[in-house]
C-alpha cells in the first residue's frame, strides 16, 4: 500500500528562515514599509507569529511617518521654521476569497495608528480623504477573511511649524498650519478680488511656498551610497519643479542644481527617474547628479511638450513607463503612453501594455498584471478627471483609456462593469442576523 506523501511541518520553520522571508517580502512588495504583509504572516500560526518581529520592531523596514528637514531649499525672503513629515499611504486590492476570480476593489488607506490598527481612507487616484463612507461599512477588516494585494505605495511631505510640533498632543482636533495658511490666502485673495489694496500676504505666500511639495519618491530599500554605506533616500519634486534629495541620517537636502521644472519622480531599477514638463528625463544615481536619460520631446521655447501632466510608472515586468495626459472635457481627454529605450535614450510610444494594467493617480502611480487579476482588463490605464455635477460643482471622477481600441472617457460610461473597482463592493456589507422566532 503506498505511504501518503510527507506534508511538511510549516509550523515549525527554523526562526532566522522565518525572520528572512519577512525581510525579503518587505523588500520586495512594491510598498515596501507596508504593515500587511506582517501581520497576514504573524497570523498563519503561533509559532510563526512568536518568530516574526511585529512590524514596528523590525529595524531594517522603514516606519512613518517619518521627521524631516525643513526646508529642501533655504529662502531669505521668511524665517518659517518647523520640519517635514513624510507619511505613506498604501494601494490595494481586495477580493474575497470565495470568489478569487471577481473583480477587485482598489482600497488606498494612510496609518494614522498602526499600534492600534488605525487607518484612514483616501480617494485610491487622489490624496484626498473619502469621508463619505456609509453607515454599514464595517469598523474593521479581518485580513484571513480577505485576499489582499499590495500593488502599489504614494509618499507625501507635509509641513508641521514648530509651534504646532511642541503642542501636536493638545490640538488634535486644530488645523495645522498649512490649512489654516490656505484658508488665510483665500480670504486675502477674495479681498484682492473685490480692490482691497495690499489684501494678499506677500510674505506669507512666500512662507506657504516653500512648504508646498509636489511629488515624492522614496527608495523601497537601502540606497547605496557614494561612500559605500546604505540607507534609504527621498526625492521631492517643490516649488516651482525644483528637484531635491535626502538620505536619512543628513542634517539638509541635497538640491539638484538645473534648469529643468520636473512634473514627476519614482525610484526604479534602484535609480531616481525624474520627467520634465517638456518630456526629458534624467536618472539620479547616488552622487545625486542628474544625468540625462530621454531628451525632451521635439518643439521650441519653454512650454509644456506633448500633454499637460506627465507620470511615471514602473511595470510589473520591470519596465519604466511615461503616461501622458492631454486635459479636456470629460469628452476630450486623453492620454499617450511610452516606454522607456534606455539604449536608444528616447520614449518609444506603444499601444500595449503587456496585459498590464495602470493606475495613474494625481499623486502616485502603480500596474498590476490582467493575469494575476482576470477580472480586469489588460493594456488599460485608469486615471482622476475633472468632471461636473448636476449642481455645476466640479467634482473628480474615474476615468479610463483602452489602448488597444483607442476609447477614453468614464469609467461608468465605457467600462460600466468595472466601474465596482472604484465603489464600495456589496460583498464587504454585513449580513443581516437571522431573526429569532
Amino acid at each position: 500500500m503506498d505511504q501518503p506523501p510527507h506534508q511538511p511541518e510549516w509550523s515549525r520553520l527554523p526562526r532566522h528562515i522565518l525572520f528572512e522571508i519577512a525581510r525579503r517580502l518587505n523588500q520586495t512588495t512594491a510598498a515596501a514599509a507596508s504593515p500587511v504583509n506582517t501581520l497576514r504572516l504573524r497570523s498563519v500560526c503561533k509559532s510563526w507569529r512568536s518568530a516574526i518581529p511585529a512590524f514596528k520592531q523590525q529595524r531594517e523596514t522603514l516606519h512613518f511617518p517619518l521627521d524631516l528637514p525643513f526646508p529642501v531649499t533655504p529662502n531669505p525672503n521668511h524665517d518659517l521654521r518647523g520640519c517635514f513629515s513624510l507619511s505613506q499611504s498604501t494601494v490595494h486590492f481586495l477580493q474575497p476569497p470565495s470568489k478569487p476570480s471577481s473583480l477587485p476593489w482598489l482600497l488606498r488607506v494612510e496609518e494614522k495608528d498602526a499600534e492600534k490598527g488605525k487607518w484612514k481612507a483616501l480617494n485610491p487616484l487622489s490624496k484626498v480623504s473619502t469621508d463619505s463612507l456609509p453607515r454599514w461599512f464595517p469598523k474593521s477588516l479581518d485580513l484571513l477573511d480577505l485576499r489582499v494585494s499590495v500593488i502599489g505605495a504614494a509618499y507625501a511631505l507635509r509641513f508641521v511649524d514648530e509651534e504646532s510640533n511642541k503642542k501636536k498632543n493638545k490640538n488634535k482636533n486644530k488645523d495645522d498650519w498649512t490649512t489654516r495658511t490656505i484658508k488665510a490666502l483665500m480670504e486675502q485673495s477674495d479681498g484682492s478680488s473685490r480692490g482691497v489694496v495690499g489684501a494678499v500676504d506677500a510674505t506669507l505666500a512666500e512662507k506657504f511656498k516653500s512648504t508646498l511639495i509636489l511629488r515624492v519618491a522614496v527608495s523601497p530599500s537601502p540606497w547605496s551610497g557614494g561612500d559605500g554605506g546604505h540607507d534609504y533616500a527621498v526625492a521631492a519634486i517643490h516649488g516651482q519643479g525644483k528637484l531635491g534629495f535626502y538620505k536619512l541620517g543628513d542634517e539638509k537636502w541635497t538640491p539638484v542644481s538645473d534648469e529643468s521644472r520636473y512634473h514627476d519622480v519614482v525610484y526604479h531599477g534602484g535609480r531616481f527617474y525624474a520627467v520634465d514638463y517638456q518630456g526629458g528625463a534624467v536618472v539620479i544615481d547616488s552622487d545625486l547628479k542628474a544625468k540625462k536619460a530621454v531628451p525632451p520631446f521635439p518643439g521650441n521655447g519653454q512650454a509644456p511638450r506633448g500633454g499637460q501632466i506627465k507620470s511615471l510608472v514602473e511595470s510589473g515586468d520591470g519596465q519604466l513607463y511615461l503616461v501622458d495626459k492631454y486635459p479636456g472635457s470629460i469628452r476630450e481627454v486623453h492620454v499617450k503612453v511610452y516606454k522607456l529605450d534606455e539604449t536608444k535614450k528616447e520614449w518609444e510610444r506603444v499601444h500595449r501594455l503587456n496585459d498590464q494594467v495602470f493606475f495613474v493617480g494625481d499623486d502616485c502611480s502603480c500596474s498590476v498584471s490582467a493575469q494575476d487579476f482576470p477580472a480586469l482588463k489588460g493594456n488599460c490605464v485608469y486615471f482622476p478627471v475633472k468632471c461636473y455635477n448636476v449642481y455645476g460643482g466640479e467634482d473628480v471622477c474615474d476615468g479610463v483609456q483602452d489602448l488597444e481600441s483607442g476609447v477614453c472617457g468614464p469609467v461608468e460610461v465605457f467600462q460600466p462593469d468595472r466601474m465596482t473597482m472604484f465603489t464600495l463592493p456589496t460583498w464587504l456589507k454585513p449580513k443581516p442576523r437571522a431573526s429569532k422566532k
